[in-house]
């Protein structure tokens, strides 16, 4: 048995960043300002699970002058998210053939709920889900590709996962996961490997 593993972001749904920094000057009535080393730790303990969604609302609320809620923040992800229509099609494709289909997110609930009330059923038709936020772990640690080997079940020669960032395509190769990076130069190239590798 082969697998298809996808990243959500910048594969199966485009994503600017710079929509969120934006809306957090807009709110507050302070001046756009870059995400801070602060603000990325932070991020990272929601998309692990460490932190609290409402716990990192608190904080948006405190250093950003926001007065969100978890539902705000949800919506603002909704503006942020955008369908890769290439990622989204191989996706679908995988599905039909009757490839089993995951996905391997770095990823929080909100993110979820901002996918989900954009595009209902967004995720439904996948075979399982392996996500960040309840894994207690983010790519690139290696511990996250183990984990899903041993989910499955299977050896990392049996998979195909496909992620927009070097670093964690790196990372999955090096548990022996046939990975490669999903970026626009490359879609042909990813696209031409998932038919050889699933027989297509």
């Amino acid at each position: 048995m082969k697998y298809f593993l996808f990243d959500i972001g910048n594969v199966l749904a485009n994503f600017d960043f710079q929509i969120l920094l934006q809306a957090y000057a807009d709110d507050s009535g302070r001046p756009l300002a870059p995400q801070s080393d602060l603000d990325e730790a932070i991020y990272i303990q929601v998309e692990t699970g460490e932190l609290s969604e409402s716990a990192y609302v608190e904080y948006l609320n405190t250093s950003k002058g926001l007065d969100w809620s978890v539902g705000n923040l949800a919506e603002v992800w909704q503006r942020i998210f955008t369908i890769n229509p290439v990622g989204r099609g191989l996706y679908e494709q995988a599905i039909r053939t009757g490839v089993p289909v995951y996905t391997l997110s770095n990823i929080a609930q909100y993110h979820v709920d901002a996918l989900e009330k954009n595009w209902s059923g967004f995720l439904e038709e996948a075979t399982g889900l392996f996500m960040s936020y309840q894994m207690g772990v983010r790519k690139p640690d290696p511990q996250i590709y183990t984990m899903v080997l041993d989910q499955l079940d299977v050896d990392g020669e049996q998979c195909f996962f496909i992620d927009d960032l070097l670093e964690n395509v790196e990372a999955a190769r090096a548990v022996g996961i046939q990975a490669h990076q999903f970026i626009p130069a490359n879609y042909a190239a990813v696209r031409k490997a998932a038919d050889a590798f699933f027989g297509g």
